[in-house]
C-alpha cells in the first residue's frame, strides 16, 4: 500500500470535522477524504439496518477512492454497523469506542465519582456504552443520556445562545445533581457546543472530547506499521470533502466548524 494514500473520514454530517480538526494538527501530513451523511442526517433515531447500509454504501466508494485508513467518526455508525465495513476489507478500520475509553480514563483522577456521557439517541438506546464502561469500571456509577437537540443545533452552525442553553440544562441538570465530575461527549457534533456545556457544569467538571484519543491511535497505528506519509513536504498534506447533501451549507457550517474555509466540496448521493 502506498503510504501516500488518503484517510478516508466519514460522519452523518458535518460533526466529525472535530475529528479532522484534531488530526490536522497531529498528523498534518497526511492526505484526507472527508465525507458527510448531510442529506441523511442526523443517524441517531435510524435503525440499524438503515445504518449498516449507510456504513456499506460510504465505506465501499471511500475505499474506492483508494483509502488506506476508514475512520467511522460518527458513535451511532461505530456502535451499530462499523463491523458491516470490517467485514468488507483487510483496510484498518477505526471507530469511536476505542477512543471514548481511552479518553475518559487517560487522566481521571476522579476516584470513583459519577461519570457521564451523552450521546444521539441510537447510541445511548444500544447499550453499547454502558456495557463497556460496566466492564472497564464497575465500581463507578455511570449516567447516559442522549442529547436528540444537539445535532441539529451544530448542522446549523449554531453553537451558542438561548436555543444551546435551554437544551443543555434540560440534558445535563440531572448528571450535574448527581455530582458528575466527568463527561464524555459521545458524539462528534458535541466538541462544538463544548464552551457551552463547561460553562453550564461549571469549574472542576472534565469534558472529554474523544477526538484526541482517536488521533493519538491513528498515529501510533500509522508509525507501527510504517504507513506514514513522508511525501507530502512542510505544507501538509491534501484535503479533499464531499457531502450528499447541499454542498453550499456544508461548505459554510463546516468552514465554521474547522475554524478555516471550506474552499471546495463535492456531492456524493447514495
Amino acid at each position: 500500500m502506498d503510504n501516500q494514500q488518503p484517510i478516508g473520514i466519514f460522519d452523518s454530517g458535518v460533526g466529525g470535522l472535530s475529528v479532522l480538526r484534531i488530526l490536522e494538527k497531529k498528523l498534518p501530513e497526511e492526505n484526507y477524504i472527508y465525507f458527510g451523511d448531510t442529506a441523511r442526517a442526523p443517524y441517531g433515531n435510524r435503525s440499524q439496518s438503515e445504518i449498516r447500509r449507510f456504513n456499506l454504501e460510504i465505506g465501499k466508494w471511500l475505499l474506492s477512492c483508494g483509502c488506506k485508513m476508514l475512520l467511522v467518526a460518527c458513535h451511532t455508525s461505530t456502535v451499530l454497523g462499523m463491523d458491516a465495513i470490517r467485514e468488507e476489507t483487510e483496510v484498518p478500520v477505526i471507530g469511536m469506542m476505542e477512543a471514548v475509553l481511552a479518553g475518559a480514563f487517560a487522566t481521571d483522577g476522579e476516584g470513583d465519582s459519577p461519570i457521564g456521557f451523552i450521546a444521539t439517541s441510537g447510541t445511548v438506546r444500544s447499550g453499547a456504552y454502558q456495557k463497556a464502561f460496566a466492564e472497564k469500571a464497575p465500581e463507578r456509577a455511570f449516567y447516559a443520556q442522549d442529547c436528540p437537540d444537539f445535532v441539529p443545533l451544530v448542522e446549523q452552525g449554531i453553537a451558542e445562545g438561548p436555543a444551546v442553553e435551554r437544551s443543555i440544562e434540560a440534558y445535563l441538570t440531572p448528571m450535574r445533581d448527581a455530582g458528575v465530575r466527568t463527561l464524555i461527549l459521545g458524539c462528534t457534533h458535541y466538541p462544538f457546543l463544548q464552551a457551552a456545556i463547561t460553562s453550564f457544569l461549571g469549574p472542576g467538571v472534565r469534558v472529554v472530547d474523544p477526538a484526541d484519543a482517536l488521533a493519538d491511535m491513528v498515529k501510533a497505528y500509522l508509525v507501527a506499521k510504517s504507513m506514514r506519509n513522508e511525501a507530502s513536504g512542510s505544507e501538509g498534506g491534501s484535503r479533499r470533502f464531499y457531502c450528499s447533501g447541499d454542498t453550499e451549507r456544508f461548505q459554510i457550517v463546516g468552514g465554521l466548524m474547522l475554524g478555516r474555509p471550506i474552499e471546495e466540496a463535492g456531492r456524493r448521493s447514495f
